[in-house]
């Protein structure tokens, strides 16, 4: 860790140096902001990123008495998401405006042997704009994160797991048509957003996982369909019989965004047909086709989600409040849930019907640059205790958690 940073700072310092005497050249900007998040949780639940991304609250566990093991609450303070980045204006090339830009916080994996909270690496890419055409090269949002339309929480995950949360290696290409509309096309393949159970699936299968997005802006109105496609290849040899594979699992997505600002307050809004999009920490995933073949087959879990957001656009006191509903709607085909070590393998909340949450918010603002935030997170996830045809859980019993978080924010 004291290694990262140094690199880090040596690296601060080299980009102002680089500033100075380049002035005429390159315009670097240094941002970020430092966020501080204490949160407790009535039960224990699944999160992600030091329990800064909320998922949903845990089923049943019996510790052998009949007792309830999750039926637990469970608190926290964290300062790891702090973040801050550089950004690089140059000179033209290729007669564009060149810009590039990177980012990183703190929330890298811990693990038992490793308590430090590692560097992550968040944005990293090359930008270059024409006149109406743009090309962006490296990581950065899944066309999913609609940067215009996500939730505006206290806490930092957006509107998760209805909302989708991801950042990829990519190739852009948009194309603005007029002065309202463009259209965004991308290739891109995995990093440290995987699909669950799937590690170097997207690599396997050679094959980029491709989006097509048309964007309309007006001045209080946005709106954005997008629609994507991937092939993964989760494993070389198959797990059913040992030998080599060349099957291969298959995700789509098609939503549609929306958000209009009425002055006094901004209202946004989303819904999405997702299967086999664990990758963007949304509910679902894969599984096993119901067939006579001896080696597995791969079929995706539909999703439906939505959400709603609305926040005063006050400048002092901002109260909003964001509704989210997800539902599990079935594999494709006749399926049977990847069972493993007692888990569903290949998905995100496998054994959840449906999952709604309750969050209204509070934001204080001490100025643009500075806010404090309080939020309560109301949280019901129905869980199957059985599977029918289609891998869909049924015969469910819900189970609550109340989250309250507290927050503060410094953006420089």
């Amino acid at each position: 860790m004291r290694r990262i940073l140094s690199v880090l700072l040596l690296s601060i310092i080299t980009a102002l140096v680089v500033a100075q005497e380049n002035k005429k050249t390159f315009n670097v900007e240094i941002h970020g902001f430092v966020g501080v998040n204490a949160y407790l949780d009535t039960r224990q639940s699944a999160s992600a990123r030091n329990g800064n991304i909320y998922l949903f609250p845990k089923p049943f566990k019996d510790d052998g008495a009949g007792n309830d093991l999750n039926d637990a609450s469970y608190s926290d303070i964290d300062a790891a998401f702090s973040r801050f980045n550089i950004g690089v204006s140059g000179p033209d090339m290729f007669g564009a405006k060149s810009f590039a830009f990177i980012e990183g916080d703190f929330l890298g994996d811990k693990s038992q042997d490793n308590q430090d909270v590692n560097f992550r690496l968040r944005h990293a890419f090359i930008r270059l704009n024409w006149d109406k055409t743009s090309l962006l090269v490296g990581q950065y949002w899944h066309p999913l994160f609609i940067t215009e339309n996500f939730a505006n929480t206290v806490n930092l995950s957006c509107g998760t797991p209805y909302h989708p949360l991801n950042r990829q290696p990519m190739v852009r290409v948009g194309r603005q048509l007029d002065d309202r509309f463009e259209l965004i096309g991308f290739l891109m393949m995995q990093n440290d957003f995987l699909d669950k159970g799937m590690h170097e699936a997207s690599e396997y299968s050679n094959i980029p996982e491709t989006a097509l997005q048309l964007k309309y802006k007006s001045e209080n109105f946005f709106a954005a369909v997008t629609g994507g496609y991937k092939v993964l290849k989760p494993a070389l040899a198959d797990p059913n019989t040992g030998f080599k594979t060349d099957e291969t699992a298959k995700g789509s997505y098609f939503t549609g965004s929306l958000k209009h600002n009425f002055g006094s307050f901004t209202l946004k809004t989303e819904a999405l047909f997702t299967a086999g999009m664990t990758n963007v920490v949304m509910l679902g995933g894969f599984a096993e086709k119901t067939n006579a073949s001896q080696e597995r087959e791969y079929t995706a879990i539909k999703n439906f989600s939505t959400w709603a957001d609305i926040e005063s656009n006050a400048k002092k006191i901002k109260p909003g409040l964001l509704l989210g509903y997800t539902e599990n709607l079935g594999a494709f085909d006749k399926a049977t849930m990847i069972i493993e070590d007692n888990k569903a393998k290949y998905t995100i909340g496998g054994n959840i019907a449906n999952m709604y949450s309750i969050v209204p918010r509070v934001k204080f603002m001490a100025s643009p640059k500075m806010w404090f935030g309080i939020e309560w997170m109301y949280v019901v996830a129905a869980y199957g205790s059985e599977y029918d045809e289609y891998a869909k859980p049924i015969d469910t019993t819900n189970y609550t958690n109340n989250r309250f978080t507290a927050s503060m924010r410094y953006s420089f």
